[in-house]
């Protein structure tokens, strides 16, 4: 009975300090993203799958004649199409706007764009 009391005791203090070390690195890389206003990439690995699959949508909706008015208007509305990363999405968009709207004005393809950019490895 004393050793099962004790088991216990151990695995509860184990986790919790696992729950604490988990909850301290998220504060942590949350502050930092709320006092730079900056997307960490090495932090927030999603954002590359978020822009390749945004600038896809994009380039497929956007003409080879659109101004750069259109794209804009299709910027503001391409995360509502995205679920679960909107948020993201959102944020990404809106910090990249003026950059998006030039790349997305080019030819190069998604993967490419959202390397010129920075969120994606080459």
């Amino acid at each position: 009975m004393l050793r099962s009391i004790i088991l216990i005791a151990l695995l509860i203090s184990s986790v919790c300090a696992l729950h604490w070390e988990i909850h301290t690195e998220k504060s942590t890389g949350n502050e930092l993203e709320e006092s730079s206003g900056e997307i960490q990439t090495e932090q927030n690995p999603g954002i590359c799958w978020t822009c390749k699959w945004a600038m896809k949508k994009l380039k497929k909706q956007i003409s080879n004649g659109a101004t750069q008015d259109d794209i804009k208007k299709k910027l503001e509305t391409i995360c509502d199409e995205i679920g679960f990363l909107k948020s993201q999405c959102i944020k990404f968009v809106n910090q990249y706007r003026d950059t998006l709207v030039e790349e997305l004005s080019t030819t190069d393809n998604a993967k490419t764009i959202c390397v010129n950019i920075g969120v994606c490895k080459k």
